[in-house]
């Protein structure tokens, strides 16, 4: 039996459930559909809108011109009734696709690209949903945070939240062994994405909580290629699980 910690499938459920035996236990940190791959341009969207209302969007994002690119997100992800009803279609496969793959017990957070309730409405199996909670796995606490606070490079996608709703979920876990989070701490290093040569920017309330009670490990996700993977924030070993579709190895807990 191993605690293995997963995060950012984006839709690698094949993968994902080769790396997870029935006696395992998994604690999987968010971002299971994938939307659209940034490299590729294949996912749910690229199935339902156009490659040039795609990539019209993202370049904006690129130019720095973030306003007119969240207008142009609404607008493809508004699309027709039809439109709509199809992406709605994909995602609802894609979770079920996701729970299937899933040979054991698992704690699943939502990430920011994730639909919480319809994670709610479609889990299956011995899977719990985390919003916030401490649970203990073996002999040690482990304090779960989902989603991420709304910060620059946001669009209102159904994990992201409003700051201080944000802090008060990190708030009320209170002292832990081990912290599990989809979103990085406000450590440079750990939110510089190199590939996409921007800072993904990180909590700072988790960064408080880092300095208040100092878990031995603190595991998060949310960056796909990070200026390093790793640092210590006092006696807390912070470590990015990675970019699970790209590397497809779970980080065995230590």
């Amino acid at each position: 039996m191993a605690v293995k910690v997963i995060s950012d499938v984006h839709g690698a459920y094949e993968a994902l459930a080769a790396q997870l035996g029935p006696d395992d236990t998994g604690v999987l940190l968010g971002d299971y559909l994938n939307l659209i791959d940034f490299r590729t341009f294949e996912g749910i969207l690229s199935q339902v809108y156009t490659r040039e209302q795609i990539i019209f969007a993202l370049m904006e994002f690129a130019k720095g011109r973030k306003e007119l690119a969240r207008r142009s997100i609404r607008d493809i992800a508004g699309g027709t009734s039809v439109q709509s009803q199809r992406v709605r279609e994909l995602i609802v496969q894609g979770y079920d696709d996701f729970f299937s793959s899933l040979p054991c017990r698992c704690f699943v957070l939502y990430g920011n690209t994730d639909d919480p309730a319809l994670l709610k409405q479609l889990s299956t199996g011995d899977v719990e949903i985390v919003d916030e909670a401490v649970v203990t796995i073996g002999e040690e606490r482990f304090g779960l945070v989902s989603g991420t606070p709304h910060g620059p490079w946001t669009v209102g996608l159904p994990g992201e939240m409003d700051p201080e709703e944000y802090a008060k979920m990190v708030g009320s876990l209170g002292p832990v062994d081990v912290l599990c989070t989809h979103c990085p701490p406000a450590i440079p290093e750990l939110t510089w994405d190199r590939l996409a040569n921007r800072d993904e920017v990180g909590s700072a309330d988790l960064l408080d909580y880092l300095d208040e009670y100092q878990p031995r490990l603190h595991y998060f996700g949310h960056v796909h290629n990070p200026a390093a993977s790793e640092a210590y924030r006092g006696r807390t070993r912070v470590i990015n699980a990675g970019f699970f579709k790209e590397h497809q190895t779970a980080l065995v807990h230590l």
